[in-house]
């Protein structure tokens, strides 16, 4: 539940007065894929790029 209300297009504040039935209809599919609760999610890989300045700039 927080991975789904923390993504920009699902935030809790966008769904007003139906966020309560949101979240039980959520629940209620993720209990039925997964009765034991357990989900795993493949992240993709991390790129980390770093620059630096030629020597002697400031």
């Amino acid at each position: 539940m927080a991975w789904v209300f923390s993504r920009s297009d699902s935030a809790p504040h966008l769904f007003g007065d139906k966020l309560e039935d949101f979240e039980r209809d959520l629940r209620a599919v993720l209990q039925q894929t997964s009765p034991d609760n357990r989900f795993a999610e493949r992240l993709p890989a991390t790129e980390i790029m770093t620059w630096s300045k030629p020597h002697g700039e400031r």
